[in-house]
C-alpha cells in the first residue's frame, strides 16, 4: 500500500478527533485531515464534553478548510452540553452550501432550551442530498420564500417548530425526496403526503394525537412508522399500499376489525410490528407475505391472537409490564423459524401459588411449539427478598401439560435467590430447555458479582439426577467471550473468575427417548 493509499484509508475508516490527534503529533501527517470529506463532530464524545473551546474548534477547522479550498460532502454537529453559538453557525453554514459544495447536513441540539433559526440558504441548496435537523425553527422560513431543495433525497425533521403552511412549502419543493422522518414536531397539526411525492420510507411520532396524516396514492412507499397518532390506521385501512413491506404502528387504535382483508391492502408486506396498541383484545391475521411478526403489548385483559401466517420466519412476543399472559395460536407451513417470547413478572399469585401463570406460560409455548423458542423472563425486585424462597408449585397440576422443547431460557433478575430451585424447577416442568442463561442485576441495571449464585444447584444430587428429573441426562458450562460469537465447553465449577470476562451458559442435554417423544 502506497502511502497517498495509506493516509486515505486512514481517513475513512476513523474519526475527526482521532484523526486529529495524529495531526498533530506527526509532521508529515500535520495537515492530513483537511483532506477529510466528512466533518463529524459530538460533545458528548470523550475530549469534548464540557469543553468550552468546541466551538472555536469548529470555527478554526471549517477556516482551514476553506484557506485550502478543500470541498465538504457532510457536516454534522451533535451538540449536548454546549451553549448554541448561533452566531458562528449562521456563518458558515452559507459558505459550507454555497462554496463547498455540501450534500449532507446533520445539526442536532440536544438541550431542550436550544432553539436554532434555521438559514434561508438551506432551503434553496440545490447540493443538498440528506437534511437532518433537530431542535431547529423553521417558522423563519416566509411564505414568499423559495424552497428549491431540487436534489434532496432524505429530509428528518426532530423536535422542530414548523407550521402547516411551512411544512406544505418545503415538502413541495423536494421533488426528489425519498425518505421522511418527523419527529415531535411543535406546531404541526397536518401531514399531507399526496401522489406527486416519490416517498419510499415515512416515519412519523407526534405531541398531539389530533394531528391529521394523510397518506394518498404514493405507489412506490416500501416502509411506514407511525406513533401516537390515534387513529390513523383506522382511516387508512381501506387504503391500497400495494408495494409496502414493513409497517410499524406504535400507540395506536387498533380495533379487532383492524385486520380484515389484512393482506389484500398490504400484498407485499413482510415486516408487522405492534408496538403498545389500544384496543387488541381478540383479533385474527392472515398474510401470506408476512416473515417477520412483532407484538409488543402492556394487556391488563387477556389478549387472544389467531395468527395464520404460511411463510413466517420470525415472531416476537414482549410485555413489560406484568401483564396478562396472551393467548396466541399459530397457523403456518413454514419449516424453519424462530419465536422470541420476553415477558416481565412478579410470580406472585394468591398464597404464592405461582403455578396459575406457569401452565398459561406453557399453552403459549404451545402454541409456537412448531418454531425455535427462545424465552426470556425478567423477575422483578421486590421489597421482601426471600418471597421466592417461600414460592410452591402445586403437584396437583403435574403431567396435565407436557413440557415444550425450548432452544433458549434466559433468566434476569436482581438478586441470586431468584435463580433457586423452586423457580427453575417451575420452568422445568413446563418447557425442556437446550441452554439456559442467567443474568444478576443490581438496583440500578448493573452487573452483580456472578459468585453470589451457587452453581451447585444445577449439579447432579446424590442419585445423580439433576432436579429430581430422571430425563435429565448432563449439564455441561460453556464460554465465549464478550466479542466472541462462538461458545466454548469448560471443565469446572469455578464462575466468578470466568463472569468478569466472559459470558456464560448452561447446556442442557436430555435423554433421547424423551426428546424424540417431545418433538413429535
Amino acid at each position: 500500500m502506497s502511502p497517498g493509499e495509506a493516509r486515505m484509508t486512514f481517513l475513512v475508516y476513523n474519526t475527526i478527533q482521532l484523526i486529529g490527534v495524529i495531526s498533530k503529533s506527526s509532521k508529515s501527517w500535520r495537515y492530513l485531515w483537511h483532506g477529510r470529506l466528512n466533518f463529524e463532530l459530538s460533545d458528548h464524545e470523550q475530549g469534548f464534553i464540557r469543553n468550552k473551546k468546541v466551538w472555536s474548534f469548529i470555527d478554526k477547522t471549517l477556516q482551514r478548510y476553506l484557506d485550502q479550498n478543500f470541498s465538504l460532502q457532510k457536516f454534522k454537529v451533535d451538540i449536548y452540553h454546549q451553549e448554541l453559538d448561533s452566531v458562528l453557525l449562521q456563518k458558515w453554514i452559507p459558505v459550507l452550501i454555497m462554496n463547498m459544495g455540501l450534500k449532507s447536513l446533520s445539526l442536532s441540539f440536544h438541550r431542550s432550551s436550544i432553539v436554532f433559526p434555521l438559514p434561508l440558504v438551506v432551503f434553496q441548496s440545490e447540493s443538498l442530498v440528506e437534511l437532518h435537523l433537530q431542535r431547529c425553527n423553521l417558522n423563519t422560513l416566509k411564505s414568499t420564500d423559495n424552497v428549491m431543495l431540487n436534489n434532496l433525497q432524505t429530509l428528518r425533521l426532530h423536535f422542530v417548530d414548523i407550521s402547516d403552511e411551512i411544512f406544505e412549502k418545503i415538502i413541495s419543493g423536494c421533488p426528489l425526496i425519498e425518505n421522511l422522518e418527523l419527529l415531535y414536531c411543535i406546531s404541526l397539526k397536518s401531514i399531507k403526503l399526496c401522489k406527486h411525492h416519490n416517498i419510499k420510507d415515512f416515519g412519523c411520532s407526534l405531541y398531539d394525537k389530533t394531528t391529521i396524516i394523510e397518506i394518498e396514492n404514493i405507489q412506490i412507499l416500501e416502509s411506514v412508522r407511525i406513533q401516537n397518532c390515534g387513529d390513523w390506521f383506522l382511516c387508512h385501512r381501506n387504503t391500497q399500499f400495494p408495494h409496502l413491506k414493513s409497517l410499524n404502528l406504535h400507540s395506536l387504535k387498533l380495533p379487532a376489525k383492524t385486520f380484515d382483508n389484512f393482506s389484500s391492502f398490504f400484498p407485499c408486506l413482510s415486516e408487522l410490528v405492534l408496538d403498545s396498541c389500544h384496543g387488541l383484545k381478540e383479533f385474527r391475521l392472515f398474510s401470506s407475505s408476512i416473515k417477520r411478526l412483532t407484538i409488543k403489548m402492556n394487556p391488563r385483559k387477556r389478549m387472544k391472537a389467531f395468527i395464520d401466517t404460511p411463510n413466517i420466519l420470525y415472531f416476537k412476543y414482549s410485555d413489560n409490564n406484568d401483564g396478562v399472559l396472551p393467548s396466541i395460536k399459530f397457523t403456518t407451513t413454514s419449516n424453519e423459524w424462530k419465536s422470541k417470547i420476553a415477558l416481565w413478572t412478579k410470580l406472585m399469585h394468591r398464597d404464592n401459588d405461582a403455578t396459575p401463570w406457569f401452565l398459561k406460560l406453557n399453552k403459549l409455548l404451545k402454541g409456537l411449539s412448531q418454531s425455535h423458542i427462545t424465552l426470556r423472563i425478567t423477575l422483578y425486585l421486590i421489597s421482601i427478598s426471600n418471597v421466592y424462597q417461600k414460592l410452591h408449585i402445586n403437584d396437583s397440576y403435574g403431567g396435565l401439560y407436557k413440557p415444550v422443547v425450548v432452544e433458549h431460557l434466559k433468566l434476569r433478575g436482581c438478586h441470586s435467590s431468584y435463580f433457586n430451585p423452586t423457580i427453575l424447577n417451575g420452568f422445568f416442568r413446563i418447557c425442556r430447555p437446550r441452554f439456559i442463561q442467567m443474568d444478576l442485576y443490581g438496583e440500578f441495571g448493573a452487573k452483580c458479582d456472578f459468585a453470589e449464585y451457587n452453581i451447585s444447584k444445577l449439579l447432579p444430587d446424590e442419585t445423580g439426577c439433576y432436579f429430581g428429573l430422571q430425563d435429565l441426562e448432563e449439564v455441561s458450562i460453556e464460554i465465549r467471550g464478550m466479542k466472541a460469537k462462538e461458545w466454548h465447553c469448560v471443565k469446572g465449577t469455578s464462575l466468578p473468575a470466568l463472569r468478569s470476562q466472559h459470558k456464560i451458559r448452561f447446556r442442557l442435554t436430555w435423554k433421547e427417548q424423551l426428546s424424540k417423544f417431545l418433538l413429535s
